[in-house]
Formats: structure tokens, sequence, C-alpha cells
């Protein structure tokens, strides 16, 4: 780059970028509140679900066109460990919207989108 500056990320990879962002951040979250932890401290546990979490995100074939792991058909994650990130979306993702209002707010939004563009898709599909 001439400027020095580095490129924006390519527009299909931010909802990738935002949620290697949030994972950490809803399990820090669920983990003070569960696990009375402190401030950026997270148990073993839930350390452990980070690293595989984010591994798994990282080794996502939709990586481009990323959409939400729970619409997804492919699902990568062990029974054992979509069962404890489900937990903690459940927990942590109603208390976003104190703690972190943006990405609370961007993320219903790009969950609403997401879904308005599958009911088109199931539309098209139903008219051919």
């Amino acid at each position: 780059m001439k400027d020095g500056k580095s490129r924006k990320v390519p527009g299909e990879l931010k909802a990738w970028e935002r949620e290697k962002k949030l994972i950490p951040v809803m399990i820090r979250s669920y983990c003070r509140g569960k696990h009375g932890t402190k401030g950026e401290e997270v148990c073993e546990e839930c350390k452990a679900l980070t690293q595989y979490a984010l591994f798994r995100l990282e080794k996502c074939p939709f990586k481009v066109n990323k959409q939400f792991c729970s619409f997804c058909k492919i699902h990568c994650y062990k029974p054992e460990m979509r069962e404890k990130i489900k937990d903690v979306m459940k927990w942590a993702g109603p208390r976003m919207i104190f703690t972190h209002p943006v990405f609370a707010f961007k993320h219903v939004f790009q969950m609403i989108k997401y879904k308005k563009k599958l009911k088109k898709e199931e539309k098209t599909k139903g008219n051919v």
C-alpha cells in the first residue's frame, strides 16, 4: 500500500471478522456470570471453549459467505461443544444489549437480514 494503511476487510468477510471478536466477548461474559471469574480472565473450561470455537471458525468452509452457525447444514462442532456454545449464546446473548450494545444490535440486524434472505430463497425454490 502506498499510504501505509492496511486494506479494509472485504465485505464478505465482515461477518466472519465480527464473529471472531464476538465469541470471546460472549464466553467471557458467560464465565463471569456462571463461573464467577473477574475481568478478562476465564476458567479453564471456558478458555478451552474459546479456543475450540475460534479454531472451528478459522476452519469454516463458508468463511467468505459466512452465515450463522445455527443455520448451517454442516455442523462442525462436536455435539458436546455445540451444547456448550449454545448455552453461552443463550445466556450471554440477551445481556449483550447492556454490555456491548453495538455488537448486539449488529448481530440482531444481521440475523433478521439473513432470515429474510432464507425466506426469499425458499419462495423462489417453491415457484420453480
